[in-house]
């Protein structure tokens, strides 16, 4: 009964602790071609008795100068629900223009979990795959990253959620102590994760005394050989 009373007592303990992630607003800086070819605005807010049930929002339109190199612009949402001890991912919606020298074209992605059929839906196709228990899409993977770091919860078996496939990621902790300069601050302490699949290899420099919050992100497509980068240019938490 003693060992029974202590285990609980150990159970409730731990998930009190659970720390969940805070609304924030940020601007990054995209860097590709060697240069910076734009900003992504990215916010999370959380509502509800509960504060569970979350959005997270990125907007990424490069400059004026900048659309003879970049002709995309997005509106991604993300529907989240965070509990005391989960980050779980429930949609996913973008919004896609492209601008060509005659004509801009609009396009929608939607990605939908669905319980009872136990299957992720890109609705505009009508295909399917099989829901996975931590499964983001690319913009929410980094902040589940984030989660599970800042609360010592286990990087194995994440999933990566595209319009056109859905596989398992590599996710390992490279340094907890990496100093890099970003433009909001020099000499920042960071904890590099690398995480990684059969198409990108990926980093994350995670800043050790704001929770974790991604300062830098470097993604490496390995099919095109193409790299991107955000560097954190503002934050409001």
């Amino acid at each position: 009964m003693k060992l029974l009373t202590f285990l609980s007592l150990s159970l409730a303990c731990s998930t009190s602790l659970a720390t969940p992630l805070a609304d924030f607003k940020a601007v990054f800086d995209v860097d590709a071609f060697g240069f910076t070819v734009g900003k992504a605005k990215q916010s999370f807010s959380c509502s509800g008795e509960l504060k569970k049930n979350c959005t997270l929002t990125s907007v990424a339109k490069p400059p004026s100068w900048a659309e003879r190199f970049i002709n995309e612009s997005s509106i991604e949402k993300i529907t989240i629900q965070q509990t005391a001890n989960q980050f779980n991912w429930i949609n996913y919606q973008k919004d896609l223009t492209r601008r060509y020298d005659d004509r801009t074209e609009h396009k929608t992605i939607t990605l939908q979990k669905d319980i009872k059929s136990k299957q992720v839906t890109f609705i505009e196709k009508q295909q399917h795959w099989p829901i996975q228990e931590k499964i983001f899409d690319e913009i929410s993977i980094v902040y589940a990253i984030q989660h599970a770091i800042l609360n010592g919860t286990s990087l194995n078996n994440f999933y990566l959620q595209g319009d056109k496939v859905q596989q398992k990621l590599s996710i390992y902790i490279k340094t907890r102590n990496k100093i890099i300069d970003l433009p909001i601050e020099e000499y920042v302490n960071t904890t590099l994760v690398v995480f990684k699949n059969a198409n990108i290899h990926a980093k994350i420099w995670l800043i050790n005394d704001r929770q974790y919050f991604p300062g830098r992100i470097e993604i490496e497509n390995k099919e095109t050989d193409k790299t991107i980068t955000l560097e954190l240019t503002k934050l409001k938490q």
